[in-house]
């Protein structure tokens, strides 16, 4: 049985296979190839640069939201926002102390990177060698998918760094099958449902590969059963909320399946969305593709017959496709929720895969595993350059029209937001707009519970001897209604049309 200690035939096995591999990479011993070594070099990775990108809108809403005391956010969250809870209310604690710059914000998300890629090299470790585990925990420092969650102020990072941590306590679980282990196991999948609901893809995964692995079926499944019962009343509360994921597009099988293929892994996000990378780094994101799945192809060819190596098969495989077919089938039938940053906690099991392809690598051909760990982490920095913001930075981001409205000469006395949501510069960058009204706003975040405030008409006497006043509409609406404007006796000066916003700006007199 799989699920009881080896006998001395097969670790006999496993150190014919295992040590093979470790010797060419000439990993063991080398003190900066450990698990914290690995994980202060992708905190470097997230770190570097993480204070470039201007703030984004999911960002601004994790700055409304935790930028208001316990009572209030406690309101918010029983209309919007509560899959995202328990990570607003860790960031109400943490910006209490550090504030709201982009690195007070974002650090925690490199921290949690960080520990995700130690985590993954000891996850490696465990179930092949030591060269398994660096060279997977190195795949995971430099892959897009965590780069990015690293370097936004969100729970993407937090939810790689659970699904690792619950891995090894499934592990555990699995190996003494003690009722503390799996005890702990469910609390940190509990947790892990609480961070984010797309989570409990991550359990649903470990219990099927505790089926086909006939490791401790019934424990695990036990398990599993006691955290959906522990977290369907959140589920079923979340759920309740689904119309503030109605701005994700409604795509086709095939466009969804494109989109996953392309950003689940190998590049991240655009900022903002629409913002298309260069066609020279759209060219490095597809090589990456290309030589990580390869490798992963390869991996698992020439594993497939390696008992020693069905554990981390079966985890690896069922911890990435199953939770990406599940969000991909509800996407195509039901209602369109596949966002390639909802499923981050993936891509540990992802990078494990690729490592082991690496690994695989015949140890004759040692130099390949050098090439190959070289082209990985080159050609995956290229695309950070986007997602850091060091090419191609839109013109339109928040920190650019706060930079504007703070540095200009003649910076508006009031502003009018044609939507509420689209005040998130004013909550992103407060001191660049404090000596600016606005006119629009009736009821504060706060005050609302909201994440944007409640917007009420302007009128032609508020805009009446107000002088310079800018109008922000969105770019993608009907034409704005500027018709108090025109009853004030406003003078259009100028008017800027974005990706994503029109900036009308007028005289006031």
């Amino acid at each position: 049985m799989l699920n009881q200690p080896p006998d001395a035939q097969e670790l006999q096995q496993r150190d014919r296979v295992a040590q093979p591999e470790e010797r060419p990479m000439q990993l063991s011993g080398v003190r900066w190839t450990g698990p914290a070594r690995v994980g202060l070099l992708a905190f470097c990775v997230a770190f570097v640069g993480l204070w470039i990108p201007s703030f984004w809108d999911d960002e601004i809403a994790t700055i409304s939201a935790v930028d208001r005391s316990p009572a209030q956010l406690l309101v918010l969250l029983q209309s919007v926002d509560a899959v995202h809870g328990l990570y607003y209310f860790m960031m109400h604690a943490w910006t209490s102390v550090f504030g709201f710059s982009e690195i007070a914000l974002r650090t925690p998300s490199a921290l949690a990177v960080g520990l995700a890629c130690a985590g993954t090299v000891v996850i490696g470790r465990k179930l092949g060698s030591t060269a398994l585990g660096v060279s997977s925990g190195l795949v995971l420092a430099v892959l897009p998918r965590m780069v990015w969650a690293g370097t936004e102020a969100r729970q993407s990072a937090f939810t790689a760094l659970l699904a690792v941590i619950l891995t090894l306590l499934l592990l555990r679980a699995w190996k003494s099958n003690r009722v503390l282990d799996w005890v702990l196991y469910a609390l940190c999948a509990v947790i892990g449902v609480w961070t984010f609901m797309f989570f409990v893809l991550a359990v649903a995964a470990h219990a099927f590969a505790a089926i086909l692995l006939r490791r401790r079926p019934i424990a695990t499944a036990a398990a599993c059963a006691a955290v959906g019962a522990g977290v369907l009343p959140f589920l079923l509360f979340a759920m309740g909320q689904k119309a503030q994921v109605s701005w994700i597009e409604n795509r086709s099988l095939a466009q969804t399946l494109s989109t996953a293929a392309v950003k689940q892994f190998f590049y991240g996000e655009d900022r903002p969305t629409g913002n298309l990378p260069p066609q020279w780094i759209l060219a490095f994101v597809a090589l990456l593709g290309v030589v990580e799945v390869g490798l992963v192809v390869w991996g698992l060819w020439t594993s497939r017959r390696m008992q020693q190596a069905r554990t981390l098969l079966v985890l690896c495989l069922t911890g990435v496709v199953l939770p990406i077919a599940g969000l991909v089938l509800v996407s195509v039938v039901a209602q369109p929720v596949y966002v390639a940053r909802y499923l981050t906690f993936t891509a540990p099991a992802f990078a494990l895969l690729v490592g082991l392809g690496i690994v695989s690598i015949p140890a004759r051909r040692a130099w390949l595993r050098y090439a190959a760990v070289a082209v990985v982490v080159a050609v995956s920095l290229v695309p950070q350059l986007t997602l850091k913001s060091l090419v191609n930075e839109p013109p339109d981001t928040e920190r650019k029209i706060g930079d504007h409205v703070a540095a200009d000469a003649n910076a508006p006395a009031a502003m009018v937001f044609e939507h509420a949501y689209l005040r998130d510069m004013t909550l992103a960058y407060p001191d660049d707009f404090r000596n600016v009204q606005d006119l629009s706003l009736a009821v504060s975040p706060a005050e609302s519970g909201t994440l944007w405030g409640e917007n009420a008409a302007v009128t032609p006497a508020q805009l009446s001897g107000k002088g310079n006043v800018w109008f922000i509409g969105d770019a993608s609406d009907a034409p704005d209604d500027l018709s108090a404007f025109a009853s004030a006796g406003c003078t259009e000066t100028q008017s800027l049309m974005y990706a994503r916003m029109h900036i009308v700006a007028f005289a006031c007199s």
